[in-house]
C-alpha cells in the first residue's frame, strides 16, 4: 500500500516537474522572441531616425503583428517622408521661378510708363500749352496709375515669395546676439522719408540693448509694422519706436495716434490678407502684419497688439534677450 502511495506521489511529482519545465521552457521562449522582437523594432527605429530604413532590410513574412505594423508604419512615413521632400522642391523651384519670371516684366512696365510719361511731357511744354488740357492732364494722371498698380503689383508678388520661402523653409533666419541699435538705424534710414511726406513726427529711440535676432528678417518684420502705423496716421500725427527690456524678452514698441484697429478685429489683422473695412479704400494688400508675425514668431518671439479707435495703436515686439 505505502508502495503504491509512494508511487503515485513520484508519478505526480515527475508530472508536475515535467510542467514546470514546459513552463519555464515556454516562458524563456516567450522571454527570448520579445526580446527578438524588441530589437528587430529597436533596428527599424534607429534605421529609420539615421535615414538608412530601406524597405528591403525587413522581411514581412518573418515579422510578428506588431512588427509588421511597425514595419508599415516606418515604410509610409518614409514614403512620405520622401513624398514632402520632393513636394517642397518643387515648391522651391515654383517660388523661383515666379520671382524669376515676373522681375523683367515688372521692371519693363515700369521702364516703359517713366518713357511714356516723360514724352507726354515734352509733348505738352512743345505745344506751348503751360496749363496743359484735360487729354494731357488725363493721359499723364493715367501713366502715373499705372505705375502705382504696377509698383504694387511688384510688392505684392516679392511679398509673397518671402512668405513662401519662409513657410516652407526655404529660407531660415540665423539668429544671433546683437545690439538693436543696428536695427533701430536702419528702420529709421527706411521709413523717415515716407514719414517726413506725410507730414509725420517719426520719433525713433537709441538704446544699447542686446537681443537674439536675425538682423536682415527683424528690420523687414519691424518695417512693415512701422509702414502700417505711418499708412493710417494722419497728417500732424506722430509714430515712435522704443525699446524696453525685460529679464527674458526685449520689448520694441511701435505705436502711433492714427485712426486705431476695433477690438473685434485686433485677432484678425495678422491673417494673410486680411483687409478691415474701415481702411478698404486705402493702400495696402495685407501681407505686412503677416510677414511680420512669421518672421518674429520665427525666432521664437511674439506681438502683441493694443489699440483704440480714434486714439492709436501699440505694436509690442518681443524678442528674447539670451
Amino acid at each position: 500500500m505505502i508502495g503504491k502511495n509512494t508511487y503515485v506521489i513520484v508519478v505526480m511529482a515527475v508530472i508536475i516537474l515535467i510542467l514546470m519545465l514546459v513552463i519555464i521552457g515556454q516562458f524563456i521562449y516567450n522571454t527570448k522572441r520579445k526580446k527578438k522582437s524588441m530589437m528587430q523594432i529597436q533596428e527599424m527605429i534607429d534605421s529609420a531616425m539615421d535615414g538608412s530604413f530601406e524597405q528591403r532590410h525587413f522581411d514581412e513574412t518573418r515579422l510578428s503583428s506588431i512588427e509588421n505594423s511597425m514595419w508599415r508604419f516606418l515604410k509610409d512615413s518614409r514614403l512620405s517622408s520622401t513624398t514632402l521632400a520632393e513636394q517642397k522642391k518643387k515648391i522651391q523651384t515654383l517660388i523661383s521661378d515666379i520671382s524669376h519670371q515676373t522681375v523683367t516684366p515688372i521692371a519693363n512696365i515700369m521702364l516703359y510708363s517713366e518713357l511714356l510719361e516723360e514724352k507726354q511731357k515734352k509733348i505738352k511744354v512743345q505745344s506751348f500749352q503751360p496749363d496743359g488740357n484735360i487729354d494731357d492732364e488725363t493721359t499723364l494722371d493715367e501713366i502715373a496709375a499705372i505705375r502705382e498698380q504696377t509698383s504694387k503689383l511688384d510688392f505684392l508678388i516679392q511679398s509673397l515669395v518671402k512668405l513662401s520661402r519662409l513657410e516652407n523653409g526655404i529660407i531660415t533666419v540665423n539668429v544671433k546676439k546683437d545690439k538693436i541699435q543696428s536695427v533701430l538705424t536702419a528702420i529709421e534710414s527706411q521709413m523717415s522719408a515716407k514719414a517726413n511726406q506725410k507730414r509725420i513726427e517719426f520719433l525713433v529711440a537709441n538704446s544699447e540693448e542686446t537681443a537674439v535676432f536675425d538682423a536682415k528678417w527683424t528690420v523687414e518684420a519691424l518695417v512693415n509694422i512701422v509702414d502700417n502705423a505711418l499708412k493710417y496716421t494722419p497728417a500732424g500725427g506722430q509714430v515712435s519706436v522704443s525699446v524696453e527690456p525685460y529679464t527674458i524678452f526685449l520689448k520694441i514698441d511701435i505705436s502711433d495716434n492714427g485712426i486705431g484697429i476695433a477690438e473685434e478685429e485686433q485677432a484678425k489683422i495678422f491673417t494673410r490678407f486680411y483687409r478691415s473695412i474701415q481702411v478698404s479704400d486705402s493702400e495696402g494688400v495685407g501681407v505686412g502684419l503677416y510677414l511680420a508675425r512669421e518672421v518674429i514668431s520665427a525666432q521664437k518671439g511674439y506681438i502683441k497688439v493694443q489699440s483704440k479707435i480714434n486714439e492709436g495703436t501699440t505694436f509690442s515686439v518681443f524678442l528674447l534677450r539670451e
